[in-house]
């Protein structure tokens, strides 16, 4: 494996992903900051169905998580620009990780003999620590649930988008997403997909909390001093805190984390094989399958 294998272990199709991910998060930071938050929303928008178009042209077709979180991104930035609210399109950060990590969490809780009983411990702890945390904000009486400025109600979203999320991964779909989605891209074994999918169920939850704290605490209109960068408004600060925290840890951990599932790669005839049993409900089997070999002979690498 050649020096930049090693240290940039991603194809071309997985670079085209990462980039239309935050290539327009990255051109509404620049224009929000130049004209504000309705250019800044376009921007994001155009720039969205932008990385679409040059997904279909390089890939020669529509890779599903990105056209997923590009077309989240275009309704909730249509609803920015109705309302003229900046909270929907930061909230929108929030409710998609949170629903994503409970849809993860469900189809592991599905077809996973090794992590699906960790998926639901997970997905309850999520809840029951959410629902707790709310306790400080109810303190100085009843909360105004139909607001959607009061953090309380905005949080309780976040919470029941895990449920459904859960709900939908775990009877509907009944599927490791990242499995059946990207089984062509990455050839790992069944095990390597539910811990890979495990990990970046958590990686969701995490961020879409870090999300909500700097939404919430930085208001949209106030103007707070940032270093080297002077004053800036809460949507730049959280634009900026996406664009200087959250984009670059998120490469790294997606580097170290596929960097780290190598031990699980599979090639030839043992990645059809259990390509071809799919990534449903017979998890069992699949693990039997990939784990196949002579006696004697080294576990798959």
């Amino acid at each position: 494996m050649g020096l930049l294998k090693r240290v940039f272990p991603f194809t071309g199709e997985q670079t085209v992903n990462i980039l239309s991910e935050f290539g327009p998060l990255v051109t509404m930071f620049i224009v929000n900051a130049a004209a504000g938050i309705n250019a800044g929303t376009w921007a994001l928008i155009i720039s969205s169905v932008v990385a679409m178009v040059v997904m279909r042209m390089v890939l020669g077709r529509l890779p599903v998580f990105p056209i997923i979180a590009s077309s989240v991104t275009i309704v909730f930035g249509v609803l920015t620009l109705v309302t003229g609210d900046p909270m929907w399109v930061q909230i929108k950060v929030s409710i998609f990780n949170t629903l994503f990590a409970g849809f993860l969490f469900g189809g592991l809780w599905a077809t996973s003999p090794l992590v699906g009983g960790k998926a639901s411990f997970a997905t309850v702890a999520v809840l029951g620590f959410g629902i707790v945390a709310q306790i400080p904000f109810l303190i100085g009486g009843m909360p105004d649930l139909t607001s959607l400025d009061d953090p309380v109600t905005t949080n309780l979203i976040c919470l029941a988008s895990v449920l459904v999320g859960f709900l939908l991964g775990g009877l509907v779909f009944k599927r490791n997403f990242f499995g059946y989605v990207f089984e062509k891209t990455f050839n790992f074994t069944q095990e390597g997909w539910d811990k890979f999918t495990f990990s970046f169920a958590w990686f969701f939850v995490f961020t879409a909390v870090l999300n909500e704290i700097i939404r919430q605490v930085f208001d949209a209109e106030t103007m707070y001093p940032v270093p080297l960068l002077g004053d800036m408004n809460g949507v730049n600060i959280w634009i900026l805190f996406k664009v200087a925290f959250i984009m670059p840890v998120s490469g790294i951990y997606a580097w170290y984390l596929t960097k780290l599932m190598q031990k699980y790669r599979i090639d030839g005839p043992e990645h059809a094989a259990v390509a071809g049993a799919g990534h449903g409900a017979g998890g069992g089997q699949i693990y039997a399958m990939a784990d196949a070999r002579p006696p004697g002979s080294p576990p798959t690498k």
